[in-house]
């Protein structure tokens, strides 16, 4: 018994590994942070708190899932794309930080800077002009 639930648990891993990140994935992610950033917006607008946090943890959680591959060995895109990834966590912390505090001009500016990393990252991996 302990071999076969062995079994299907290493079947279940392979399975999930095999899985890429693609297109759908990315498209998903990319919603998920819109509306992390309209919900952390809309709680700064409506001085709430807890919505804020909220858009935050979920803004930092699809930052994170975000992959981009490189097209050739000289695209640094994703390279490019994991530093915005890290600095909208950094700045989503700063949000964090002054709302906690009641900071409500520093969160808004943090979360232009935010905004900021996202069309930067627009920019040049989708090529915006």
């Amino acid at each position: 018994m302990k071999k076969i639930i062995s079994a299907l648990f290493t079947f279940a891993l392979l399975v999930s590994a095999v899985h890429a990140y693609d297109q759908t994935d990315r498209i998903k992610d990319m919603q998920s942070m819109e509306s992390a950033m309209a919900q952390i917006q809309k709680g700064i607008l409506y001085n709430n708190k807890k919505l804020v946090l909220q858009g935050i943890d979920t803004l930092k959680e699809s930052s994170m899932k975000v992959e981009i591959t490189p097209k050739s060995e000289m695209d640094y895109s994703s390279y490019f794309a994991k530093r915005q990834s890290e600095n909208i966590r950094k700045f989503a912390d700063k949000i964090k930080k002054n709302i906690e505090a009641g900071h409500k001009h520093g969160a808004a500016t943090n979360y232009t800077k935010v905004l900021d990393q996202c069309i930067s990252c627009h920019n040049k991996i989708r090529k915006w002009n």
